[in-house]
C-alpha cells in the first residue's frame, strides 16, 4: 500500500487535513495490533480522537481508502456525540455479564470444541473453513491431544478427528518452503495455494509446537523430521549465530522475521516472541536428546530477554517498550520449561516474580481477567492471551504451592465463559485452558512439581 495508496497526493491530502496520520510498528507494540488490527497487515484505522476504530480494513486501492476516510470523517463531524455513546455502550457491555453465568468456567467447552472443530473441517482441502488457510495451532494443538488419548476408541467422531489430524497436518506442511525453509504464515487459497511467503519468528514457533506435540502424542515420524528442519532453519536464518562459533559470546537470541520478496531480515528482538522459541528449542532438545539446543535456548533467555527485566517495572518488550502482558505470560511459560529442563531455582523465582507484576499491574478486578498492558486507560482485555494467563497462573500454582494462582486461573475461565463460544474456531485457546486449568491434563512433557524454595539449607 505504499506505493500504490499511501503516496498518492489525494490520499496524503485528505489524511493530513482530516485525520491525524500515525504509522506503527505491529511487532513492536503488540498492544495496539490487540486493539486495532482488522484481519491482518497493513490495517488502515480510523479512529475516533479517543482511540476507538471508527471505520478501516486491511488493503485498500487509493479511491477505496478516499472514500473510507471521507465517510469516516463526515459521519464523525455530523454525529459524533451519538457515535460516542454508542462506543461507551459497547464497551459496557464487556463488563455486564450476568454473574450467575460467570461463576465458574464452562467444562462443557471441550465436548463443545470438539464438535466445531468436526463441523468446520473442509474435507476437500484439509484445515478448517472455506476461505484462506493458515495453520490454526492452538486448534490443531487441542485435536492432536485428543486423538492421542482417543488412540485405541473407535467411535464415529473418533475417525473424524483422526482424519482431520491427519490431513490438516500434511497440508499444513505444504506451507512449508521447499526451497528456502522455515513456515510461510499462511495461504490465500481454500487449497492451501498462493501463501503468503513472509516468515515469522511467532508463526514458526508456533508451528514448532505443534509439531512437537505431534511427535510426541501420536508418535509421527514425519512431523518429528519437520520439527528437525524447522529448528536447522531458525538455527540458520533466525539466530544471530556465525559458523562454528561458541555459545560463550553474545550471540543468543532470535531475529523477528524474513520479509516476503526482498527476504531481508528483520533483526530486532522481541520478548515474548523470542520467549515462544525459547520453549519450542528446550522441548525440541528432549525430543532429539540434543544438548546445544537447550544451551542456546537458556543463553537466548539469559542473554535477550532476562536484562529487560526491571523490579517493579517488569519485562520490557523491546529497549523502548514495557508493561505489556504478552511479555510477562509468554516470558513466564519459557521460565517454567527452562526449571523443568535445568532444576535451577532462578528460572522459577524469576517465574513468580514476572507474573506477580502482572497481577500488581494488569489485573482488573472488575473485569476479573488481565489488561493487555500496565495503562488502564482504554482497556482490552485479550481473549487468547488471558486463557494463556490461566494455564500459566496454573503452572505456578503447582510451582510454588500457592492455591492463589490457580484461583485466579478458575477467575479468569470463568470470566470468559460466557463469551468464548463466538470465537468460533479461535475459541481453542478456552478449551485447551480447561483441559489444563479444570481437567488437569498438561501440555506434553511438562511435567511439574513443587519446588523447595528454602534457601537456607546447609
Amino acid at each position: 500500500m505504499d506505493e500504490a495508496t499511501y503516496l498518492r497526493p489525494e490520499v496524503v491530502a485528505a489524511a493530513e487535513s482530516r485525520f491525524v496520520p500515525i504509522r506503527v510498528d505491529a511487532d513492536r507494540r503488540p498492544d495496539l495490533n490487540e486493539r486495532y488490527n482488522l484481519g491482518g497487515w497493513p490495517t488502515t484505522a480510523l479512529l475516533t480522537p479517543d482511540g476507538h476504530v471508527l471505520s478501516g480494513a486491511t488493503y485498500l486501492g487509493p479511491d477505496e481508502l478516499l472514500a473510507l476516510m471521507t465517510q469516516a470523517a463526515d459521519a464523525w463531524r455530523d454525529r459524533g456525540d451519538e457515535i460516542r455513546k454508542k462506543i461507551a455502550d459497547v464497551r459496557s457491555v464487556r463488563l455486564q455479564a450476568d454473574p450467575a453465568v460467570r461463576l465458574k468456567p464452562d467444562t462443557t467447552a471441550v465436548s463443545w470444541f470438539r464438535a466445531l472443530l468436526i463441523d468446520q473441517f473442509d474435507t476437500e482441502h484439509g484445515g478448517f473453513g472455506t476461505g484462506p488457510k493458515s495453520p490454526h495451532v492452538p486448534a490443531m494443538q487441542f485435536a492432536v491431544a485428543i486423538v492421542a488419548e482417543e488412540s485405541h476408541a473407535d467411535t464415529e467422531g473418533g475417525r473424524a478427528l483422526r482424519e482431520i489430524v491427519e490431513v490438516t497436518l500434511a497440508r499444513i506442511d505444504s506451507l512449508w518452503d521447499a526451497s528456502r525453509g522455515g513456515f510461510y504464515r499462511y495461504a490465500d487459497g481454500r487449497d492451501w495455494s498462493r501463501p503468503a511467503t513472509e516468515k515469522t519468528l511467532e508463526d514458526n514457533a508456533a508451528v514448532l509446537a505443534l509439531l512437537l506435540d505431534a511427535a510426541v502424542q501420536l508418535d509421527s515420524e514425519p512431523c518429528r523430521e519437520r520439527a528437525a528442519d524447522l529448528v536447522r532453519w531458525v538455527k540458520q536464518v533466525l539466530a544471530p549465530l556465525e559458523p562454528l562459533a561458541p555459545l560463550d559470546n553474545d550471540a543468543a537470541g532470535f531475529f523477528n522475521s524474513v520479509a516476503a520478496v526482498s527476504q531481508v531480515v528483520d533483526r530486532a528482538k522481541y520478548a515474548d516472541r523470542n520467549a515462544d522459541m525459547i520453549a519450542g528449542f528446550l522441548r525440541a532438545s528432549a525430543l532429539f536428546d540434543d544438548p546445544w539446543l537447550r544451551d542456546f535456548a537458556l543463553k537466548s533467555l539469559e542473554t535477550v530477554v532476562v536484562p529487560g527485566y526491571v523490579p517493579g517495572q517488569g519485562l520490557a518488550h523491546a529497549p523502548d517498550v514495557r508493561g505489556l502482558l504478552s511479555d510477562q505470560v509468554r516470558v513466564t511459560a519459557s521460565l517454567a520449561w527452562a526449571h523443568l529442563a535445568t532444576r535451577q531455582l532462578p528460572y522459577s523465582m524469576l517465574a513468580a516474580e514476572v507474573m506477580q507484576f502482572a497481577i500488581r499491574t494488569m489485573w482488573d478486578e472488575t473485569a476479573s481477567c488481565f489488561r493487555d498492558r500496565v495503562e488502564p486507560d482504554a482497556p482490552v482485555w485479550p481473549f487468547a492471551l488471558n486463557c494463556e494467563a490461566a494455564c500459566v497462573l496454573d503452572r505456578l500454582a503447582t510451582m510454588t504451592g500457592d492455591a492463589a494462582y490457580h484461583d485466579r486461573a478458575v477467575a479468569i475461565l470463568a470470566t470468559l465463559a460466557p463469551e468464548y463460544r463466538r470465537h468460533g474456531i479461535f475459541a481453542a485457546p478456552y478449551a485447551l485452558a480447561i483441559r489444563e486449568v479444570v481437567e488437569r491434563r498438561a501440555p506434553p512433557g511438562l511435567k511439574l512439581s513443587h519446588v523447595d524454595w528454602h534457601l537456607d539449607k546447609d
